[in-house]
């Protein structure tokens, strides 16, 4: 018994030993990386760089609000061009994806502008200069100009100011018309006072929309336009009510529905794809808010293919930040901004802040992070730290985030429309 222990002794004190030394060798390690002329360079780059020829979905998460992550996101796409990527999945509905990829195949990011004036935040993202100017990409070039754009979220709540115009303007009948023209005017009141309750994705009972059905019976563009406002409606009114696993799981569903339709539609083998999405959409497993997202999604579609996916989480550590929201002061505000779940993870993992420079991003691999925390560490990050740990390949992060900014005539007009 004695020789035993002695023996078990010497396999416990070498195994913690081996699990010392792997704990130094596998310390996390920062890589530099920046930006220049749409290029990603230095050393963070070439890791992350070097992982594209085998990804058939490149997936963005970010924090909403910075210019970085569609910048980035931009780079990547170029550099994923010569490996046969086509095809952008954007967090916006699939009627306004129909609605913006003819505006910009016409006229690019300026002629989304214009005919977003009047309406600044009608669409989420789209109507920010840098991710208009990565959808535009994708689409001038595209061996295709349609069907591009992957538009799989719900209808947001600002799409009512472009669909109740255009219910407006196909309506056939008297009544048809004013009950859209109604609902137009009482949107565009609560849009200019910031009155969330008042807007029609909240205020919008069932009976509203089975009023609209009756008043636009027979006409199959109307039916279509409703059907996706219904069903949007739904999932805000759920959150609305706090119901907020029932509106996420029913958000997600939709999400995936939509992905999965036009993923099945596009043609050729193993259409590759870039995501840019909020960062819980695209990380790997069930998320922090117990749903079970788009990026866990794609893990199996592409292992089928013998691919992989490639996840970047962009989550500044401070830098300058957009707001958007609807308000009487206007829907753009960019403040200064320090992260304090960014700040939070690069503690739990064991980089201190200095190791990110005040220019540029510092690159931090999390394979080589999960390997040092181990089980023990893992189980102990709260669930936020221990999905994004989790769920993607690369975290970046940077000192001198900037914020979006709005087209530039969608910003002129909203600072009219608001001064009135």
């Amino acid at each position: 018994m004695k020789i035993f222990s002695a023996a078990l002794t010497l396999f416990v004190a070498g195994a913690a030993s081996a699990a010392e030394q792997s704990s130094e060798v596998l310390a996390p390690t920062v890589h530099q990386m920046r930006l220049e002329d749409g290029a990603l360079t230095g050393p963070g780059a070439d890791l992350i760089l070097a992982d594209i020829p085998s990804a058939q979905f490149i997936l963005v998460g970010e924090d909403h609000g910075f210019a970085d992550p569609p910048e980035i996101a931009l780079a990547l796409a170029k550099a994923a061009r010569p490996h046969g990527l086509v095809n952008h999945v954007v967090e916006i509905g699939p009627l306004t994806d129909e609605w913006v990829e003819p505006r910009l195949n016409n006229g690019g990011p300026d002629a989304l502008a214009t005919a977003l004036a009047g309406r600044p935040i009608a669409i989420p993202f789209l109507g920010m200069r840098e991710d208009a100017a990565l959808a535009d990409y994708f689409l001038k070039n595209a061996p295709r100009r349609r069907d591009v754009l992957w538009g799989v979220d719900q209808e947001f709540i600002g799409a009512t100011l472009i669909w109740l115009e255009r219910l407006e303007a196909i309506a056939k009948t008297d009544a048809a018309r004013k009950l859209a023209a109604d609902a137009l005017a009482a949107e565009r009141a609560a849009f200019a006072k910031g009155d969330f309750g008042a807007m029609f994705m909240f205020a919008a009972a069932p009976e509203t929309f089975a009023a609209m059905r009756a008043a636009f019976a027979g006409d199959r563009e109307a039916a279509s336009v409703i059907d996706a406002l219904d069903e949007s409606a739904a999932i805000y009114r759920a959150y609305n009510a706090g119901k907020n696993y029932a509106s996420n799981a029913d958000r997600i569903a939709y999400i995936r529905r939509e992905f999965l339709r036009q993923y099945g539609a596009a043609k050729g083998p193993a259409p590759r794809a870039l995501f840019k999405m909020g960062a819980i959409h695209l990380g790997l497993g069930t998320t922090f808010l117990s749903t079970f997202d788009l990026g866990a999604l794609t893990e199996g579609i592409a292992a089928e293919n013998g691919l992989k996916v490639l996840r970047v989480l962009v989550l500044p550590l401070a830098g300058r930040q957009t707001a958007i929201a609807p308000s009487a002061e206007g829907p753009f505000k960019t403040s200064e901004m320090k992260s304090e779940l960014t700040a939070e993870i690069l503690k739990a993992i064991g980089v201190d802040e200095s190791a990110v420079g005040d220019e540029g991003y510092a690159v931090i691999p999390l394979e080589p992070v999960r390997r040092k925390l181990e089980q023990k560490g893992l189980n102990a990050l709260d669930p936020e730290q221990r999905f994004f740990l989790l769920g993607y390949d690369y975290l970046v992060t940077t000192k001198s985030a900037r914020g979006d900014a709005a087209l530039a005539k969608i910003a002129r007009l909203s600072r009219l429309f608001h001064s009135r």
